[in-house]
């Protein structure tokens, strides 16, 4: 059942695109009125299809979208969301709370660029949140309260899972959330592939490759038992698990090495975190 404290704020998107449809998108399935979302997007074609899709508001602009939320999602590029929040500043209602979808983008550069003590809550996005099985990890800009918290917790469960942590680990677990869907996808469809040219149809097959990756992950996390223990209950195992694990390590460094790059990228000239 959806928190009542939920229910009773406005939502704003600025951006409109893949991440935004995933976010405003379960909020409308998990029972957030339509009316009580906004949606803006640099490409207003963008904004109204989104609209269009889920029933939402769509903002003419980023100042119009803004104005009308309690809580304003930034979802642009990352490049952009300075640019973003420096033309809203002016026009955020008392209190709003931003939350931050954009990759590499430090919370203290965000609250720089709104100014005052803006509340700042950078959440990493995770596809399967539009199933509300998502796994969102987030921390906290300098002026969140304790008081925030509850509604922060009731908003992210939501989408699924999340974990807080330090700011300085987070584009560590990105590789890991975020990116995660890329290694897991390419999996079931190979098992999906592997069975419809062994005879099965392929929704059988899908159904099947899906529930089965679905499965093994809620019996890691059921019994909390480590997954190099787990596959010792299977008498039979004919992958390369040496070479596998190969691929995704690499994949992972892979995603970080550019992560932290982008971090580099985006930070405003002369920035210095907070120690």
């Amino acid at each position: 059942m959806i928190a009542s404290a939920l229910l009773e704020k406005d939502y704003a998107f600025l951006g409109a695109g893949i991440i935004a449809g995933v976010f405003a998108g379960r909020m409308v399935r998990a029972g957030i009125p339509p009316a009580r979302i906004c949606v803006s997007d640099i490409a207003s074609g963008k904004a109204a299809a989104l609209g269009q899709k889920l029933g939402v508001r769509a903002a003419r602009d980023n100042r119009e979208a803004a104005a009308a939320g309690d809580v304003v999602f930034i979802a642009v590029p990352p490049n952009a969301v300075r640019d973003a929040i420096q033309e809203i500043r002016g026009g955020l209602r008392p209190g709003v709370l931003l939350v931050s979808l954009a990759a590499a983008v430090r919370t203290e550069w965000i609250e720089q660029a709104a100014g005052g003590d803006a509340k700042v809550l950078r959440v990493i996005p995770n596809t399967p949140s539009l199933a509300g099985a998502g796994m969102n990890p987030h921390c906290l800009g300098w002026y969140v309260t304790e008081a925030d918290l509850p509604f922060i917790d009731s908003l992210l469960a939501l989408f699924g899972e999340t974990v807080r942590m330090n700011e300085d680990r987070m584009e560590a677990a990105t590789a890991l959330t975020a990116v995660g869907p890329t290694y897991v996808f390419p999996l079931i469809q190979a098992l999906r592939d592997a069975a419809v040219a062994a005879g099965l149809d392929a929704e059988t097959a899908q159904c099947a490759a899906a529930q089965t990756v679905l499965g093994a992950a809620r019996l890691v996390l059921e019994t909390g038992r480590p997954p190099e223990e787990l596959k010792l209950m299977i008498g039979t195992r004919t992958l390369d698990e040496d070479a596998a694990r190969c691929t995704f390590l690499q994949a992972f460094e892979a995603a970080l090495g550019k992560l932290s790059t982008a971090v580099e990228k985006v930070a405003p000239h002369g920035a210095r975190l907070r120690s």
